[in-house]
C-alpha cells in the first residue's frame, strides 16, 4: 500500500478541544501513544557516534544538528523494538527540515515495515516522492513488536546521507514506555577493605568489572536497559549478611565514558547514593537479608539513559571480615565464605516515560573524606542549555573514636559561586531502624535528636540533597560546603562528601 506524505500545518489548543488543520484525514497519532519513545533502536552505520539510532526515538528535535539519526551507509535503515507486541495504527517521521536543516535534505523515498518477530516483515507504508519536513501515515491496525524505517532515497538531491530527527510509532499496547526493572547485580560480594590482593578463587560474573580488591563492582547498561529508564527512576539495594556484622559505608555510583571505552577504578565517577549496612550476620534468619528504602534517582535519569555514552552502574564500599566476627563460631564454613563480609543486590526501577532532558552531569567530588569545615568543589565548566542546574550533595560525618563525628550532627551550608543557596541539618532519628540490626548496640538507635546525636543510621540511606544554582550563564561553577563543627576533628573523623552539578 502506498500512503501519501502529508504536512502538519498547525495544532491549536482550545481548552479541552484540539483543532487539527491537516491536509488529509488526521493520522491515528492524535489519540494513540508514541510507542517508540526511548525504546531500544538499532540501525545502519551512523555518521558519528553522537548521531546514532537512539537519537531518532528520544522525543526531541530541538537539540541542534546532532539531535538526529544520521547514516551514510549504502543500505540505510532504522529499527525500533517496542518491547512487546502492540496494535500499530500510524507513524510520524520528522525529517531534516523538522530539526532546522535545509529541506533539500528531507527524505525523498522510504518504506516503513512491521514485524512480530524481527525476521518476517510487512510494509504498510511506502513513500516515493516526499518533500515535507514532517510526514504522518495512518494504517489499518496491525499487530507488531518491531518497526523499521528503510530509506531508499535519502534527500531531494544527490546527497547520499539519511537524516531522521524522529521516528514515531503510534498505537496501543507494547512495552511500558520508559518503564521497567533492571537487575544490575544479584548478590555481588563485598570483600575486605584492608586486604592487599584480589580475592582468591573468585571471578566476577561476565561483563562485571571488579575494582579495588573486590570492594567495588561495575557493569555497563545495555541499550535495551537504558530504554527502560523512566522519569521516576529509583534504585533498590538489598543487603545479604555473611561474616561482617558491623555497620559499613556502601555506595551506588556511575561512570559515563565515550562509546567503546572501558573505565577503570580511577575514572571519574558520580556518587548516586550512599547507605549504611545494618548489624546482622548470615545466621540471623529473616534478618540476614534487608532491603533499603528505594532511593530517588529521577534527577539522574537522563544521564543514565544517555545514548551517546557507555554508562556503567557500580556498587561498593567493601567489608571487614576479621577474627572474632560472626564466622568464628561457625567452623563449618570454608575460607572463601569467610572472606566475604556480605553481598549486595541492586535494581533500577521506573514506571513512567523519560521526557527529553539535558543528559549532562558534572561530578565534582565523589566519596572523599573531608577533614576541614569549608569544602570547595570546582570550578567546573558546563554545557547547560538553559544555563541553570542543581547541585547534588551527599554528606555525613564519620569517625568512631570517642567524640568522633559519627556521634554528632550539624548544620551544613551550600553556596554556588559565593552565593548561599541553601542549608540543612544532618540530624536524623534512627529509632525505626533498630529492628533490622539484631547484632547492633541498641543505644545507637535511641535519643538521636537529644542526648545521642547522629547524622546517619545503620540500615539507612544518607540523604541526597539538591540546591538550584541560579543563572550560570557564562560562568564556571564552584560550590562551597560549610560544616558547622570545630576543627580539627577527633581521631580519624571526617565528612564523606560527594558533589555533582546536574545541568538543565
Amino acid at each position: 500500500m502506498t500512503v501519501k506524505a502529508t504536512t502538519v500545518r498547525a495544532i491549536v489548543p482550545l481548552g479541552a478541544l484540539v483543532l487539527s488543520l491537516i491536509a488529509v484525514p488526521p493520522a491515528a497519532t492524535a489519540a494513540a501513544t508514541n510507542l517508540a519513545l526511548n525504546k531500544p533502536a538499532t540501525g545502519s552505520a551512523a555518521c558519528a557516534g553522537t548521531e546514532g539510532p537512539e537519537k531518532a526515538v528520544n522525543g526531541s528535535v530541538s537539540g541542534g544538528l546532532g539531535d538526529k539519526w544520521c547514516s551514510p551507509a549504502g543500505s540505510k535503515y532504522l529499527q525500533v523494538d517496542l518491547g512487546a507486541a502492540a496494535s500499530i495504527t500510524g507513524f510520524t517521521v520528522k525529517h531534516a527540515g523538522a530539526g532546522g536543516e535545509s529541506t533539500t535534505y528531507n527524505t525523498k523515498a522510504f518504506t516503513i515495515s512491521l514485524s512480530t518477530d524481527g525476521s518476517t516483515w510487512t510494509s504498510p507504508v511506502t513513500v516515493t516522492n516526499n518533500t515535507s519536513s514532517t510526514t504522518t501515515h495512518s494504517i489499518t491496525a496491525t499487530n507488531a513488536r518491531y518497526a523499521k524505517l528503510i530509506v531508499t532515497t535519502p534527500t531531494q538531491s544527490s546527497d547520499s546521507v539519511a537524516r531522521i530527527y524522529e521516528f514515531e510509532v503510534y498505537g496501543t499496547g507494547g512495552g511500558t514506555p520508559g518503564g521497567g526493572t533492571i537487575t544490575v547485580f544479584d548478590r555481588i560480594p563485598q570483600f575486605g577493605i584492608y586486604t592487599s590482593d584480589d580475592p582468591a578463587n573468585y571471578t566476577p560474573p561476565a561483563g562485571v568489572l571488579m575494582w579495588n580488591r573486590g570492594t567495588e563492582f561495575a557493569r555497563k547498561l545495555t541499550d535495551a536497559e537504558k530504554g527502560l529508564i523512566g522519569g521516576d527512576l529509583r534504585v533498590r539495594v538489598s543487603y545479604h549478611a555473611q561474616c561482617d556484622n558491623y555497620d559499613r559505608i556502601g555506595t551506588v555510583f556511575y561512570v559515563a565514558v565515550p562509546k567503546g571505552t572501558t573505565p577503570t577504578a580511577t575514572t571519574p565517577r558520580v556518587t548516586l547514593q550512599d547507605f549504611i549496612t545494618p548489624f546482622s550476620n548470615y545466621w540471623r534468619g529473616a534478618k540476614a537479608n534487608y532491603t533499603f528504602p528505594d532511593a530517588d534517582l529521577g534527577p539522574y535519569a537522563g544521564a543514565l539513559a544517555d545514548p551517546n555514552k557507555d554508562v556503567y552502574l557500580g556498587i561498593g564500599g567493601g567489608s571487614n571480615p576479621y577474627r572474632g566476627d560472626a564466622c568464628e563460631s561457625h567452623p563449618e564454613v570454608d575460607a572463601d565464605f569467610r572472606a566475604i563480609g556480605f553481598k549486595y543486590s541492586m535494581s533500577l526501577i521506573s514506571t513512567t516515560a523519560l521526557s527529553a532532558r539535558d543528559h549532562d552531569v558534572a561530578g565534582m567530588i565523589s566519596g572523599v573524606r573531608e577533614s576541614t569545615n569549608s569544602i570547595t568543589a570546582g570550578p567546573v565548566t558546563h554545557t547547560a542549555a538553559g544555563n541553570r542546574g542543581d547541585i547534588a550533595l551527599v554528606i555525613a560525618g564519620y569517625g568512631s573514636a570517642a567524640g568522633g563525628e559519627e556521634y554528632s550532627n550539624t548544620t551544613v551550608t551550600v553556596s554556588v559561586n559565593g552565593t548561599r543557596v541553601g542549608s540543612f541539618s544532618t540530624a536524623v532519628d534512627c529509632a525505626s531502624l533498630e529492628q533490622y540490626s539484631p547484632d547492633g548496640n541498641p543505644g545507637i538507635f535511641r535519643n538521636n535528636t537529644t542526648t545521642n546525636p547522629r547524622s546517619w543510621c545503620p540500615g539507612g540511606l544518607i540523604p541526597s540533597r539538591y540546591f538550584p544554582t541560579g543563572d550560570i550563564t557564562g560562568k564556571n561553577v564552584t560550590v562551597t560546603v560549610g560544616i558547622g563543627r570545630p576543627v580539627p576533628y577527633v581521631g580519624d573523623s571526617g565528612y564523606r562528601t560527594s558533589v555533582s552539578l546536574l545541568e538543565h
